[in-house]
């Protein structure tokens, strides 16, 4: 920090000071030792102007985590840039992440939010991106509660189930064609329809519908465009111009997305006036309790939920939790299929506790310590968010020694945490092993694993996504072998966005591992989930007979 600011200055520079002041080297002691008379003077640019606006951005590209990764090589585990018009300070470290995310996370309980993400989140007063206080920490009491809770998540199970195992029948069902599958789709539209379920109980991405074919492109173009970078979020000025176009593309966009959200409202205070039941279990899903919320409390900052509300806490579902899983469980697979030594332990560790009679479940999970070690290895080397989402301090504090200035952007580069030598032995090589025995955790409470993030700002999705990436991944590897080029394999580039993706996504062939019976086993109607594609709905009703 020292070396990056004394640079900086003098870089950047030149300083007309009275030579008198300059002279004046008397001390002042205190906790630290000062100079008893500040320096006072005029700075006259010596840079470019357009260098002075623009900060550090011209140095960096469009593989922002790479370039903060080699720059922390250089600057330390903590180190400040201007990234426009914005200070920002980049934390490389689980020690100073620690400091930050446990003992001073309440002055870093903000965010920042991009353009676009106001555009689609309703000017960002939902859950993710609104500022910490009242309004926040009562979306996050009732998430927690009635959507994240234990009893809500074991409530939850039978939509899990009934995705996980659509997805492997319609992967089936592909096997007898010798049909290819894109794994990227497959598993994007499986975790999409969770989301929806989790929303309103509904299958709404189906593939073979126009409706769901639609939903899925719409859900797409959001999350291509909220993850490029635009430089009028770090350039206020630049706002009203959108030089990127991205908020004009982004607004045809958030108006479809309004208006589905719109739709669904409605059709659920239909279903309420007319007394259908929703779920047998007496599961609530997030329409349902957020149509049911009133409030008498004086100290509740919302006493019920307006429509612009809810449809902003349906922007934030979709938009977080559609890619994050699908995008990890394709990164698992790419993985483990590269290495033999790695996918034979898993499917040989699966055949012991599970067998091959029937699926593997979530009750299996804690019996299959190689797969929770390949999962946590996983998250290491690939995690879905690399910086985190970008927090922001509201007051003046200090972090490690150094003074950080109110309204900082804070990024935490776990990626580049994941890659640290000091932390990690051979840290490219992608090794379970290094975790059997280990009770590291991702969590939040072990700093130099944080997929999730950490502190009062940890994802409030952890218990589900956390479920789903065991579930997807051992169900993907239980009950197929996977026929896929070699070479598409090995191509590990990156496609940075919300999320981090493969760039090359993997299709290939399933081949059944299981006996056909286990696919063919007797499913009753209400068991085959509504949003299946109708071939494999065909198929199940095939089966039974």
């Amino acid at each position: 920090m020292v070396h990056s600011t004394l640079a900086s200055l003098l870089q950047a520079f030149e300083w007309e000071i009275e030579r008198e002041m300059v002279e004046d080297v008397r001390e002042k002691v205190g906790i630290t030792l000062q100079k008893k008379r500040s320096l006072v003077g005029i700075p006259k640019p010596r840079l470019p102007d357009f260098l002075l606006i623009l900060g550090y951005l011209p140095y960096l590209s469009d593989r922002l985590h790479e370039d903060l990764h080699k720059l922390a090589g250089t600057y330390g585990p903590i180190f400040s840039l201007r990234l426009g018009q914005k200070p920002a300070i980049i934390v490389s470290s689980p020690d100073v992440a620690k400091e930050i995310l446990k003992h001073k996370d309440l002055s870093f309980s903000s965010r920042t939010i991009t353009e676009a993400m106001r555009c689609m989140a309703y000017d960002g007063t939902s859950l993710v991106f609104v500022p910490y206080g009242g309004r926040w920490r009562l979306l996050r009491r009732i998430l927690t509660t009635e959507l994240f809770s234990s009893r809500a998540i074991d409530l939850f199970l039978p939509a899990r189930k009934q995705q996980v195992h659509g997805l492997l029948i319609d992967l089936y069902s592909a096997s007898q064609n010798k049909t290819p599958v894109n794994l990227a789709e497959s598993t994007f539209i499986a975790s999409a329809n969770l989301v929806s379920n989790l929303i309103c109980s509904k299958n709404l991405f189906d593939k073979n519908k126009k409706e769901g074919r639609e939903l899925k492109e719409m859900a797409r173009e959001a999350l291509e465009v909220v993850g490029e970078p635009n430089i009028a979020d770090l350039i206020p000025v630049l706002k009203v111009f959108d030089p990127q176009g991205l908020k004009r593309r982004l607004m045809k966009t958030a108006k479809k997305f309004d208006e589905f959200f719109d739709k669904l409202i409605d059709e659920r205070l239909e279903e309420r006036r007319k007394g259908v039941k929703i779920n047998d279990n007496g599961r609530m899903d997030m329409l349902d309790v957020f149509l049911d919320y009133r409030s008498q409390k004086k100290d509740d900052e919302l006493k019920e939920f307006s429509r612009v509300d809810i449809k902003g806490m349906l922007a934030d579902m979709f938009i977080a939790g559609t890619d994050t899983t699908s995008s990890t469980v394709e990164w698992g697979m790419t993985e483990i299929l590269k290495n033999s030594a790695i996918h034979t332990k898993l499917t040989t560790e699966l055949d012991r506790v599970v067998g091959r009679h029937r699926f593997v479940e979530e009750s299996d999970i804690p019996n299959l310590p190689y797969l929770q070690s390949t999962v946590k290895e996983l998250f290491r080397v690939h995690p879905a968010v690399l910086l985190l989402i970008p927090r922001r301090n509201d007051q003046d504090c200090h972090i490690s020694g150094f003074h950080i200035p109110k309204h900082t952007i804070l990024l935490v580069n776990v990626w580049g945490m994941g890659r640290d030598l000091n932390l990690w032995a051979d840290p490219m090589e992608f090794r379970p092993e290094r975790f059997e025995g280990s009770d590291i955790d991702v969590k939040g409470q072990d700093f130099e694993l944080l997929p999730f993030g950490a502190g009062r700002r940890v994802c409030v999705g952890m218990p589900l996504g956390h479920r789903m990436v065991h579930s997807t991944l051992a169900s993907l590897l239980q009950a197929f072998e996977w026929e896929i080029e070699r070479e598409m394999v090995e191509d590990v580039r990156e496609k940075v966005g919300i999320t981090l993706q493969k760039k090359r996504s993997l299709v290939g062939i399933p081949k059944p591992r299981l006996p056909d019976f286990v696919y063919k086993m007797e499913y009753h109607k209400d068991d085959i989930p509504c949003g299946t594609p109708d071939s494999s709905k065909q198929f199940l009703l095939l089966v039974k007979t």
